[in-house]
């Protein structure tokens, strides 16, 4: 008789979960892709109108506080891990920021203005200047330091339940709950989970367009399902690979390659494109962004409302995998250093990205080359076509582009090595018992197989309709996250 063995060292109730929410959400969209996402869509803009302020206030307290605890004697404590890697500087802080973005930095990084710019605010609509100065400000607003602050929150939390009880499981139930059974765990870790598969969703929904529609142009092939499912399995076999060899021999050298590519990268566009204008026009927005952060942070807008809303909901999705995926190549850092590390290394190369992609995009447009707005205005185009033309217009531009699309490929690995791995220690009961290889590369196969079934059918809005939606406890699973630190922080102050 056939017998299913079990490791006893694998947290079942996470395995399950991850089954069952595929499963459910598949069912769901599969069923009626349209009606689904239209009743997701509903959801979602009651959710975003009544819980805008929320959203507003708390990410912006959660970088507040942050702060207080780097500023304070606690930010002075050291992460000391049993049987955890120790990295340099450069491999801790290229991980830091490839787990945090993706290829859909590339893709923002090039267009978010467009949104801006075309629906000015009434204060600026006649004001051409002043209209493109706050389209340069609010991308970098929404990449910068509340986002990374929201990122960070899990990881402190994560490290400062660690150095309590070292063999915490690094699960929202393994750092809030001492009874690690019954009915609160099943929901904290369902949200866990579910927080990290819409993530993903949103980010194969967002990346995956933009990768076919450059692979088409470099190949001058027709971009359709075959190219779209031939992309989607190169970048499974990359990020398998990468999450199957593990940290040290895999993800560390995959996101090592993929921040000095796009470093070249990026300084090729800076030297070969118009140097002085982006220099000048990076600047100037990042001045003008943090003049008013306090203002941006906390006061509605229709743009807090469409956009930043989104945005910190899609923080708070990831922050779990990304807040868990630092904590474990974080060994020997004070906690001091994982902060300012989070929220400048993320904020500074995201900056970077926007400066000079956005404003050579800006270039294009103000010098008659490339009418980015009218293209944006149009319903037939798409933004990855958008994308694609813009570098294409610069010097060089083909061979940028294949450079632009080996990026955005490895970009997405990145970000979905570091998820799977999370994923896998997730399902382990003991944080110091490392996944298994066949664990990790069966999370790296549910990660992606399901979401890019909903999308390759028309159902990627639902993702991110569901993003947001989960994203609302997931608000107040960061205020008991704050709790928990502070709890932590009192007992070690007393011992």
């Amino acid at each position: 008789m056939f017998k299913l063995k079990i490791n006893p060292l694998w947290n079942i109730s996470v395995i399950s979960i991850t089954f069952l929410f595929l499963i459910s959400l598949s069912s769901y969209v599969l069923t009626d892709i349209k009606g689904s996402a239209e009743s997701l869509k509903s959801i979602y803009d009651f959710f975003a109108v009544n819980f805008e302020r929320y959203y507003l206030i708390i990410s912006f307290l959660i970088f507040i506080f942050l702060l207080i605890i780097a500023l304070s004697p606690l930010g002075k404590l050291r992460l000391d891990l049993e049987n955890k890697s120790k990295f340099s500087f450069f491999s801790w802080s290229s991980m830091l920021f490839a787990t945090g973005m993706g290829a859909a930095l590339l893709y923002w990084s090039t267009v978010e203005w467009l949104a801006y710019f075309n629906n000015p605010l009434d204060e600026v609509s006649n004001d051409y200047d002043g209209n493109l100065l706050l389209s340069r400000a609010y991308p970098l607003f929404h990449w910068g330091l509340t986002g990374w602050a929201i990122y960070c929150l899990p990881t402190i939390a994560f490290a400062f339940a660690l150095m309590h009880k070292p063999d915490s499981s690094l699960t929202f139930s393994g750092i809030l709950l001492n009874n690690q059974n019954g009915f609160v765990r099943n929901i904290l870790d369902f949200l866990f989970i579910g927080a990290i598969l819409t993530g993903a969703g949103v980010g194969l929904t967002l990346s995956f367009p933009l990768i076919s529609a450059v692979i088409s142009e470099i190949f001058s092939i027709q971009k359709n399902i075959f190219l779209d499912f031939s992309a989607l399995i190169l970048c499974l076999m990359i990020f398998g690979t990468s999450v199957y060899l593990g940290i040290q021999k895999g993800i560390k050298r995959l996101s090592n390659f993929n921040i000095i590519f796009v470093l070249i990268f990026l300084l090729l566009i800076f030297i070969i494109g118009p140097t002085k204008y982006i220099a000048t026009n990076t600047i100037e927005p990042i001045g003008y962004m943090f003049s008013n952060y306090i203002d941006f942070s906390v006061n509605s807008s229709k743009y807090s409302l469409d956009w930043t809303v989104f945005y910190w909901a899609w923080y708070f999705a990831l922050a779990p995998a990304v807040g868990t995926f630092i904590v474990n190549v974080s060994n020997g850092r004070s906690i001091r250093e994982i902060i300012f590390g989070s929220l400048f290394i993320g904020s500074l190369g995201c900056f970077l990205h926007i400066g000079i992609l956005g404003n050579t995009s800006i270039y294009l447009f103000e010098n008659d080359i490339l009418n980015s707005p009218l293209m944006y205005a149009s319903e037939n185009i798409g933004l990855e076509t958008i994308v694609v033309q813009t570098i294409q217009s610069i010097n060089y531009g083909n061979l940028l582009l294949i450079i632009f699309g080996l990026i955005s490929i490895i970009f997405l690995c990145t970000t979905y090595d570091s998820s799977s791995y999370i994923l896998a220690t997730a399902a382990m009961k003991n944080f110091k018992n490392e996944p298994s290889r066949n664990l990790r590369l069966f999370f790296a196969l549910m990660l992606v197989i399901q979401p890019a079934l909903i999308m390759f059918i028309g159902g990627g809005e639902s993702f991110k309709w569901l993003l947001v939606i989960f994203s609302v406890p997931l608000i107040f699973i960061n205020i008991l996250l704050v709790i928990s630190i502070i709890k932590n922080a009192i007992k070690f102050r007393k011992s």
